[in-house]
């Protein structure tokens, strides 16, 4: 998928970063966050950064944190090698290594996380071009949510806290969390907040009307073809959540579809939203419910699918007191609160929002995944 734009929002990004913040940026999946960290480790020399993206997700354990950290550092920033040597010496000096042992993924083996990490860190914090280290940490909820199932709540509250501590000692270094989980969610319903509170907020929207426009045209042009305005508002309509991701494939379907008028017409555009449904494009849905399965525990897995099966039913959403008691239809005792925080989630992941001007009531984000969790989800259920 092409990266486009995304300019508003990485100014707005170095903007915090310049003034010592560090930043909880929320974004649902399937909207560009994970290219737009990547276009900031690009800017970060321009910016007086020098930045590197880590991925935790797949890992469960601190020590798997500061690993795949450290591997990220030496192979992604161009003073990585000579920092990471730095590090090892300094490692190898606190725990009395072998001097036979050369290289910090050995060291590791030798001591405890804690250790290893701020000795990293201690080094990170101190640049010998004046330049401070910028850790954009993607999938760092899923991570949390590893740790809480593997280990418990107080260990990845430990975790989170120990994570805020280091920011305050080490201020020359900035961290950006983000995820397809909202944290902020994940945090709260763990009872542990406070370990964000220093951080600042930056949602990461889809796109605006303006900028999903000048995309599609953008597609079209790579793709040869032109597009009626009209087959371009039915595109916008259809999908009902401005996804770059999305956009690029029901644009290029829509190419396709064209054949040698190269005119994207309003019925091309129609064929191309309802091709979007069928089995073969399955792959492009599939993350949604594989979010569910993945990074939920039961009875709360559960819960959330029958809350979206029920939201799911009308294109006009569902009011909280119909959730909620079709959850506990079965003699289940899901209570307000329960609901609360299963909606909370549901929100930050990025599949329903609240209704504008109907207190209580939520529908879905994407018109198209509305339709798609219709046809091959609440049917199998």
């Amino acid at each position: 998928m092409d990266f486009f734009d995304r300019e508003q929002e990485s100014e707005d990004l170095w903007r915090l970063f310049a003034k010592d913040n560090n930043v909880l940026m929320l974004a649902p999946r399937r909207i560009g966050k994970t290219m737009l960290l990547h276009k900031l480790a690009d800017e970060s020399e321009e910016q007086g950064f020098r930045g590197v993206v880590v991925d935790v997700e797949g890992y469960g354990e601190e020590k798997d944190f500061f690993q795949q950290l450290c591997s990220s550092i030496q192979e992604e920033i161009g003073a990585g090698r000579s920092l990471i040597s730095t590090f090892t010496s300094r490692l190898k000096q606190a725990i009395h290594g072998d001097d036979t042992i050369k290289d910090w993924r050995q060291l590791l083996l030798h001591t405890d996380w804690q250790r290893f990490a701020e000795t990293l860190l201690g080094t990170l914090n101190e640049p010998g071009d004046g330049k401070p280290l910028l850790i954009m940490v993607d999938e760092l909820p899923i991570f949390i949510m590893a740790l809480l199932r593997q280990h418990g709540t107080e260990r990845a509250k430990s975790f989170l806290y120990w994570l805020r501590n280091m920011q305050q000692r080490y201020r020359a270094v900035r961290w950006l969390y983000t995820g397809s989980i909202g944290l902020d969610a994940v945090a709260r319903r763990e009872g542990m907040e406070g370990a964000l509170v220093d951080m600042e907020i930056y949602p990461l929207q889809p796109f605006s009307a303006e900028t999903a426009r000048n995309f599609v045209q953008h597609l079209c042009v790579k793709d040869r073809c032109r597009i009626d305005d009209k087959a371009l508002v039915a595109i916008m309509d259809g999908l009902g959540w401005l996804s770059p991701y999305y956009l690029d494939k029901i644009v290029s379907d829509a190419c396709a579809q064209a054949g040698k008028t190269a005119m994207v017409t309003p019925e091309v555009a129609e064929r191309s939203l309802e091709a979007m449904l069928d089995k073969s494009k399955r792959v492009y849905w599939s993350p949604w419910r594989e979010h569910l399965d993945k990074n939920f525990p039961e009875p709360e897995r559960t819960h959330l699918y029958t809350a979206l099966e029920v939201i799911a039913a009308d294109p006009t959403g569902a009011h909280r007191d119909t959730i909620i008691m079709t959850l506990n239809r079965g003699g289940e005792q899901v209570t307000g609160r329960d609901l609360s925080f299963l909606l909370d989630t549901l929100i930050t992941d990025g599949y329903v929002a609240p209704c504008e001007g109907q207190p209580g009531r939520y529908r879905f984000v994407m018109n198209l995944l509305r339709l798609w969790w219709l046809r091959y989800v609440t049917c199998e259920s």
